[in-house]
């Protein structure tokens, strides 16, 4: 199974479209700000199933700021990141997840990619959708899972 993890799309939804139409995922999930965007793509893609959650963007949107997923064995918990601070350090955010029993654990709001292993757990953040004044470039995730087994990987998107 492949999953697309999209993050802080902030209204680049044509982006979402490309990572989507690029990746072909069976799953799309999204890790809030800007959680109508989800929404939206979920129009274009009306076969593939979507998991999302609010950031802290989304206050005049409905919707869990926290999800635990379980996909062919593998438990994933996905938030925004805000709850946690995550700006701040992500320890909060690993006990958090270690807690729920994650085997990986996706988050946002950093808009700041990365992919780092922990003792017993996976830790990724997508990056974000548009590219900002400070360069960090767009980007994208893809979680593939195979047996229970899963890789994760950043995927940048061209300018």
């Amino acid at each position: 199974m492949k999953l697309l993890v999209l993050s802080d799309s902030h209204r680049n939804i044509d982006r979402m479209r490309y990572a989507a139409e690029q990746a072909q995922p069976d799953a799309i999930l999204h890790l809030g700000d800007h959680i109508r965007d989800a929404q939206a793509l979920r129009g274009f893609f009306p076969g593939t199933e979507f998991h999302m959650v609010a950031g802290n963007c989304d206050h005049d949107a409905a919707g869990t700021t926290e999800l635990l997923l379980t996909i062919e064995c593998v438990k994933i918990y996905m938030t925004h990141g805000h709850i946690y601070r995550v700006k701040s350090g992500l320890h909060a955010f690993t006990e958090g997840a270690r807690k729920k029993g994650a085997d990986l654990a996706l988050y946002g709001h950093t808009h700041q990619a990365l992919i780092r292993q922990t003792p017993g757990m996976w830790i990724m953040n997508p990056g974000q959708m548009e590219r900002h004044d400070n360069g960090r470039a767009a980007s994208y995730g893809i979680v593939t899972i195979e047996s229970g087994a899963f890789a994760c990987e950043i995927v940048p998107l061209p300018r």
